[in-house]
């Protein structure tokens, strides 16, 4: 299998070199996650405290002092997501993270942050959107509290990410959470099918929790969202609206998925007065959905069917498109 997959990295490359187009862009990327599933059917162990389950399982956002790694040195253009990756550790997460800044062209006041304590091992308070999630996984497993090394680029091998950041050092930037203009992510009836049907293996094991699940997921998607219920649930950091979801032509793809906003974010500021049956179109990233997950274990001792389950998601709703 070594040779396909190496023809099938350089192709990838070679794609986003030649192809201004963003629509192209998109194309390469998704065919590559697909590919590349295809060809590797490993998958990754990720072992999580069950007292951080439980800490995080109702919450949007996670706030921790980072200290920083290795950051980009500028944002990637808007085309390819404008991004600005940021790796590094945190003691209340004890696995390699990385933040990413949404919009960040936007944003150069919290870059020089950034910069300023790159590679110097001098925390910064840092705030944003937690998410578990398996798309830049490398062959070793996941074990939080594992020892940590200092890490040398910008996208090591993780499944914790802050994303989108919101805050750093005290500084809001919530205004880039919207969509990335120019930016196409994954289209709905791709991402959905694919987030539907992902394996899952739950092992609830002496105060931890370890998720079995394969590698290489589509890591964000556009859509529509209805409201399904008129009573949101609101928590100290954001809420969570259980929603339907469509493609962009209004056709439904899934009944029922719970959507996480931040707290005063633009995204939430606006569904705070919907109400069953409106409609918003939206740009978001998947992550595991750890409340599922607790009540899977917290269960499983009567029902152990829900351990081998697929795997329980959430979609992180980043930015609303102005239609």
């Amino acid at each position: 299998m070594r040779a396909p997959a190496s023809i099938l990295l350089r192709s990838f490359g070679i794609a986003l070199v030649v192809q201004s187009c963003a629509s192209t862009t998109r194309l390469a990327k998704q065919e590559y996650i697909q590919v590349r599933s295809a060809i590797s059917t490993s998958e990754i162990a990720i072992t999580l405290d069950e007292s951080f389950v439980n800490t995080y399982k109702d919450r949007a956002t996670i706030d921790v002092m980072f200290t920083v790694d290795k950051a980009d040195k500028r944002p990637h253009p808007a085309f390819l997501d404008g991004d600005f990756h940021i790796a590094g550790r945190a003691p209340g997460i004890s696995l390699p993270v990385v933040a990413e800044i949404k919009n960040a062209a936007s944003e150069g006041g919290a870059l020089g942050v950034i910069h300023s304590v790159e590679g110097t091992g001098n925390p910064v308070r840092l705030a944003g959107a937690w998410r578990l999630w398996a798309e830049h996984v490398g062959s070793d497993d996941e074990v939080q509290g594992a020892e940590l090394s200092v890490i040398e680029v910008t996208n090591p091998d993780h499944v914790f990410e802050i994303h989108p950041v919101t805050r750093i050092e005290g500084e809001n930037i919530l205004a880039s959470l919207r969509p990335p203009e120019g930016y196409s992510p994954a289209k709905a009836e791709v991402a959905f099918r694919s987030f539907e049907n992902i394996n899952c293996s739950i092992m609830p094991k002496d105060g931890t929790i370890t998720v079995v699940t394969p590698k290489r997921q589509i890591n964000d998607v556009e859509f529509l969202m209805e409201i399904g219920e008129d009573e949101q649930h609101v928590v100290a950091d954001g809420r969570f609206v259980i929603a339907a979801v469509l493609d962009l032509k209004g056709k439904q793809i899934v009944r029922k998925v719970r959507m996480v906003f931040v707290k005063d974010s633009p995204a939430e500021e606006i569904v705070r007065s919907l109400r069953r049956g409106q409609r918003l179109h939206v740009f978001g990233l998947p992550r595991i959905d750890l409340s599922t997950v607790a009540w899977r274990t917290r269960h499983s001792s009567d029902k152990p069917e829900l351990l081998k389950l697929n795997l329980p998601y959430e979609i992180v709703v980043v930015g609303v498109y102005e239609d």
